[in-house]
């Protein structure tokens, strides 16, 4: 969650644009690769 909310912040992306980065950075990362870490996050609601 923090990547996802540093990405939407400080870089100003969309929340669909955020969540993607923040799973494709976990996935680079040996320790968070695994999609048990960062498969479960989506988005729900109004994100428009």
């Amino acid at each position: 969650m923090t990547r996802f909310y540093r990405l939407m912040l400080e870089k100003k992306l969309s929340p669909a644009e955020a969540l993607r980065e923040a799973q494709l950075e976990m996935q680079l990362q040996t320790e968070w690769k695994s999609p048990y870490y960062w498969a479960a996050f989506t988005l729900q609601g109004e994100w428009r």
